[in-house]
């Protein structure tokens, strides 16, 4: 079933091979579904509850996802393009294996999720986000801005750091991945 422009509003959703164009979402619990078969395009998603759902092989096109919760959702092998996540908190999310195309993270909470072997990072913007040991080993970091965050702990191999954009404060922490040692 196709649904478009309907709102849900305060719901506890259910499980369902449909389709949503253009539909807002509203303080609904998502939380512990299967949505990989599932499509949402030129969605808004606001208070919403994601937590250890699945979302593995999803497609997410043209959406916004604001002060939503994603806590150990998997999203393992997902295609994410023109999203936008705006104070969101997805902690021990998995990521790994995934297309991000025009993805956008502005004020997110992301420690301890897995990024590992992104299949295609493509404009993809972290501003003000806790990358607090997230794990990026196996992607390509080049053009990839962190400057804003926090990245203590992160977890990346030395090749993927060339085109990586620091702060000087995290090239310091960064030199400890390189094995260097800074004498003051």
């Amino acid at each position: 079933m196709k649904w478009k422009n309907k709102t849900f509003e305060k719901i506890i959703f259910e499980e369902s091979d449909n389709d949503y164009i253009e539909c807002k979402f509203k303080n609904v619990d998502f939380s512990k579904c299967d949505l990989s078969n599932i499509y949402f395009e030129e969605c808004q998603f606001v208070n919403c509850d994601f937590s250890n759902s699945t979302y593995s092989k999803f497609i997410s096109k043209n959406n916004e996802y604001k002060n939503s919760k994603f806590i150990g959702t998997n999203m393992l092998k997902s295609h994410l393009e023109n999203v936008s996540f705006k104070e969101c908190s997805l902690r021990y999310s998995n990521l790994s294996e995934s297309i991000l195309n025009k993805v956008n993270f502005s004020d997110c909470d992301m420690s301890e999720s897995n990024w590992i072997h992104l299949k295609k990072i493509n404009k993809i913007i972290f501003n003000n986000c806790k990358l607090i040991k997230a794990d990026f080993r196996e992607t390509k970091l080049d053009k990839v801005d962190w400057s804003t965050c926090d990245i203590s702990g992160i977890m990346v191999k030395i090749e993927d750091l060339r085109g990586l954009i620091v702060s000087s404060y995290q090239a310091v922490d960064l030199s400890t991945i390189l094995g260097i040692k800074i004498k003051e």
